[in-house]
């Protein structure tokens, strides 16, 4: 996919992510999403992945980027939490946009060349796969 191709794919599973933070409240943001996260924890859980992505897609832009080790995956999920957990709603939502953002930017700066598989899989697994993964759970508890 070139990026204009990322960036429509994104933009059209990032509307209805949007509308559904636009749509929580205080009450409805403390919803059990799984076992251990709330739904305001899904969208944090989120952001911290765009946020993850914009920093290895800098780092693929600057060629300091020396790989990914996917075994910790886990770990890394329950360092994001811990960071957030204590986050106010309205704290996670401006964190989900400004990490979108971040993303964004930074793959409209990564050039041409540079637009490997590992980038294209940095921005898809963080962005529009990654909506797509929890968006249906978040609805389903927030009801």
């Amino acid at each position: 996919m070139t990026k204009d191709e990322l960036f429509r794919v994104e933009e059209a599973a990032w509307k209805p992510l949007h509308d559904l933070t636009h749509e929580l409240r205080t009450d409805t943001a403390e919803c059990p999403y799984t076992d251990l996260w709330t739904v305001k924890d899904g969208v944090a859980h989120i952001a911290c992945w765009q946020a993850e992505a914009a920093q290895m897609l800098t780092r693929i832009r600057e060629g300091t980027y020396d790989g990914w080790d996917e075994g910790r995956e886990d770990e890394i999920n329950a360092s994001f939490h811990a960071s957030t957990r204590e986050l106010p709603l309205d704290g996670v939502i401006a964190s989900l946009h400004a990490s979108r953002t971040r993303m964004l930017e930074e793959l409209d700066l990564l050039p041409e060349e540079l637009l490997d598989d590992e980038a294209r899989s940095w921005f898809v697994e963080s962005g529009h796969e990654h909506y797509a993964e929890h968006l249906d759970g978040l609805r389903r508890a927030v009801g």
